[in-house]
């Protein structure tokens, strides 16, 4: 039994020489992007990218690029870095995003792919004068499919106290990257 329980404790997505990975995300994905993209070439691995800086679940959910790029690209293995911006919404952030949360994993699901959910490292409790919806995270965490945990790394920020600087991103790739080898 304990080993059982080993395996599905550390089961997730593996690297595989055909794989056709596509991250898709906010500006944390934005700063993953050329850091995954140079892990991939490096081991030569089929990678495509796409972070757009404030986005959250919702917008991704219905994004006609997400669309086209799903049928045309046809990625075998699906990294999502979201819920930053979602975390920083007023109100019960869970209620509104939840529905969005299962169009955008439903239509990733469908495309046949596994799929990763990067959480965000540990964000700042106030910032830009808004407070993190701690609980949103972590109910996030549950629900996401293959789970990689962030805030389970030490990564250096930038200024902003909310972005990771040039070292904490290769070493926060590194870290996915090593999850997934």
């Amino acid at each position: 039994m304990g080993v059982g329980v080993i395996r599905v404790i550390t089961a997730h997505p593996k690297l595989r020489a055909d794989s056709r990975i596509l991250l898709i995300g906010d500006s944390l994905a934005q700063g993953l992007n050329p850091q995954l993209k140079a892990l991939a070439r490096d081991e030569r691995v089929t990678y495509e990218g796409r972070g757009i800086s404030g986005s959250r679940i919702d917008q991704w959910a219905k994004n006609p690029w997400l669309d086209q790029t799903l049928a045309s690209y046809q990625p075998t293995l699906i990294l999502v870095s979201l819920g930053t911006n979602d975390a920083y919404m007023q109100g019960d952030v869970w209620e509104r995003q939840r529905p969005a949360l299962e169009r955008l994993l439903d239509k990733l699901e469908a495309s046949g792919a596994e799929v990763v959910w990067i959480t965000p490292p540990t964000l700042p409790v106030v910032h830009n004068g808004m407070r993190v919806d701690a609980g949103f995270l972590d109910t996030l965490s549950r629900e996401a499919p293959n789970v990689f945990d962030s805030t389970a790394l030490n990564i250096p920020r930038g200024p902003d106290g909310l972005h990771p600087n040039v070292a904490g991103l290769a070493g926060w790739a590194g870290a996915l990257w090593a999850w997934l080898s």
